[in-house]
């Protein structure tokens, strides 16, 4: 019996109507044929290009590829050079367009009883050919009918496009309201805290105390988030004008260590600070301050408890780096471009080892760079280490990366390794 299942004409039947395509089944299958079947073009050509069939049995009027279309793009590969091509389900005024896109036969009603009789006939070498004159006048209507349906598609990959532009514009807007209405409550709550934490309102016992901080720790995180919606809503928008003023990187990246110092100590990290020695640059400095933290707040989310962080503030002649080392799991090299995407979170081990975020810190990180008119990357892992630590980081290297344009009265910018600049450490 498996010998004489091996011997069976294979067909593959492309229709879209589920009732044709059972009642061909049961009539291919009650004459001996094999039958495989699917309701798209397209997968009908994955299906003939995986496995070749013996014959090809398809309608003509598909929902995602017309059938004509089918054949012209079946008939282009070597493999399937022999296999005879039957349409089926053809008007009057389609029989010339299918055999002239290349069908050797049409069965207008689907063959009624008598489908496997019609098949094995053309298995057998039955073929219906057209007269050049007919030939040509079939092919100018395919022409004419893939022309419309490409213009069709392009009408409606414009519509699409201009969809898509709608739905970023209400993106942009729906994060900068978001932002506004959220920021409007935080503003106070910041200030009565730190109103507390001064003691101006009385003495505050020590275990109040550790509650007024871990409260500012908190509030101080949801303002970044805060922060990263406006920007990103902004910056998307091109409604983020610099602000130049003068900036001291090294006091920078000392102030973001010291915002992520509680986080720090929670996850029991080393975060240093390797300085890149003085000179003020021209600079954004709330929103340089905010891609930094960025990068730091995703080294310290993403690193095992014990690990260490590392900023190195690096200057070379026309470039100031900021580069965040860390000893995570790292960037699988196809994430290493999504990861900068909005809203887009790489694979994590586990939901809890992996808190998501919001998935917009590094891309306001880039965003920003971009708007100084510089880059920011990530290596994984690390192609160089930095010059004067001691540890190997083995996970991620983020770098924001902008034009050091020296601030007025500002030092001269030092080559690297042009010196020994300090260090400074948290957690």
């Amino acid at each position: 019996m498996e010998a004489e299942a091996s011997m069976s004409p294979r067909v593959l039947c492309i229709e879209a109507n589920d009732s044709v395509r059972a009642r061909v089944r049961r009539l291919l299958e009650a004459e001996g044929f094999s039958v495989d079947e699917t309701a798209t073009a397209l997968d009908g050509i994955a299906r003939a290009l995986t496995r070749p069939p013996d014959l090809v049995l398809a309608d003509v009027h598909l929902p995602d590829l017309d059938g004509a279309e089918l054949a012209a793009r079946l008939r282009r590969e070597k493999s399937l050079a022999s296999v005879p091509f039957v349409a089926v389900g053809a008007a009057p005024e389609d029989h010339d367009v299918a055999l002239a896109a290349g069908y050797d036969g049409v069965l207008p009603d689907g063959g009624g009883e008598h489908l496997g009789e019609e098949l094995r006939a053309i298995l057998a070498g039955k073929r219906e050919r057209l007269g050049d004159a007919a030939e040509r006048a079939g092919l100018r209507r395919l022409s004419a009918s893939m022309a419309g349906r490409l213009e069709a598609a392009l009408g409606d990959a414009q519509r699409a496009q201009d969809r898509l532009g709608e739905l970023a514009k209400l993106r942009s807007a729906f994060m900068h309201d978001l932002a506004h209405e959220l920021s409007t409550p935080l503003t106070p709550l910041a200030g009565y805290l730190r109103i507390l934490q001064a003691e101006k309102l009385g003495a505050l016992a020590p275990q109040q105390k550790r509650v007024v901080d871990a409260l500012l720790h908190s509030v101080a995180r949801l303002t970044r988030i805060v922060d990263n919606l406006a920007d990103f809503a902004n910056l998307q928008a091109g409604r983020a004008p610099l602000h130049d003023e003068p900036v001291e990187p090294d006091r920078l990246a000392d102030e973001v260590v010291a915002e992520q110092r509680n986080a720090a100590r929670d996850a029991r990290l080393h975060l240093a600070v390797q300085h890149g020695g003085p000179g003020a640059v021209l600079a954004d400095a709330r929103k340089l301050r905010q891609a930094v933290s960025n990068l730091v707040s995703n080294a310290v989310k993403f690193s095992p408890h014990g690990g260490e962080v590392l900023v190195e503030v690096q200057r070379e002649p026309g470039k100031l780096r900021f580069a965040v080392y860390d000893q995570g799991p790292g960037v699988a090299s196809s994430e290493a471009e999504r990861i900068f995407e909005p809203l887009y979170h790489a694979a994590r081990a586990t939901e809890e080892a992996r808190p998501p975020g919001s998935g917009l810190g590094l891309p306001v990180a880039r965003r920003i760079a971009e708007a100084h008119g510089g880059r920011a990357w990530v290596e994984s892992p690390p192609r160089t280490q930095p010059g004067l630590s001691l540890r190997h980081y083995t996970g991620a290297k983020f770098v924001v990366e902008i034009p050091a344009r020296a601030a007025p009265g500002a030092e001269a910018v030092r080559p690297a390794g042009g010196g020994s600049p300090g260090t400074a450490a948290a957690g």
